[in-house]
């Protein structure tokens, strides 16, 4: 029998079939000659992102209360930040990166400033970033992840990490457990778990293999 370690983040036992989460999105072209075509497919993504993130956060209010909901109002102000949009238009025009490249580069640099913080907190913001910039380059890529949102059966989700995005937009009645390789007590898949009173494990480190 394989026992595996980690954080228990939302008490409780669960039995039953594991689902594995894995998410699609990749891309091979790193560089462009047209920047300004990338800009624009950039500002494209950014407001589509935002038009999906404010009908999820309308469906997390209905479906596991508004104050978990509340992570998504900080997720439409991230793409409004002008900081945040500058580096990346920087990083096309001045790279001469693809939008998903530029995406990606800036998102390094967030995640690499709130990981150097020594806090459960700020490593969670962490992940906040993570979600918004998979999110842009899902639609930059025309990219469709709803499985959760779809699952037929009882199951318990087996994920690397689980975003804001993905918890937010399961299908409640089907969720047994949560069980993630990466994350801690103040993670949003351990928030959400608990608003659930669902049993959830994190920080497992090779769960999904």
């Amino acid at each position: 029998m394989i026992s595996l370690k980690g954080v228990a983040a939302s008490p409780g036992i669960a039995i039953g079939k594991a689902f594995v989460y894995k998410k699609e999105g990749k891309f091979q072209a790193q560089h462009t000659n047209d920047a300004r075509r990338e800009l624009n497919r950039f500002t494209e993504a950014i407001e589509k992102s935002k038009i999906q993130l404010k009908e999820i956060k309308e469906k997390a209010e209905r479906g596991i209360g508004k104050s978990e909901a509340e992570i998504f109002e900080a997720h439409l102000l991230m793409l409004e930040d002008p900081s945040f949009v500058e580096n990346v238009k920087k990083n096309i025009e001045g790279k001469k990166l693809v939008a998903e490249a530029a995406v990606q580069e800036a998102m390094k640099k967030y995640i690499e400033m709130f990981e150097s913080i020594k806090s459960e907190y700020f490593k969670a913001r962490a992940l906040d970033i993570q979600d918004i910039c998979e999110r842009i380059i899902n639609n930059l890529q025309r990219v469709t992840t709803d499985s959760l949102a779809k699952l037929e059966n009882k199951v318990i989700v087996i994920a690397k990490i689980l975003t804001p995005s993905d918890t937010a937009q399961i299908n409640k009645e089907m969720i047994l457990g949560f069980a993630t390789d990466t994350g801690g007590i103040t993670s949003h898949t351990a928030i959400i778990a608990r608003s659930l009173g669902v049993p959830a494990v994190v920080g497992l480190g090779n769960a999904t293999e």
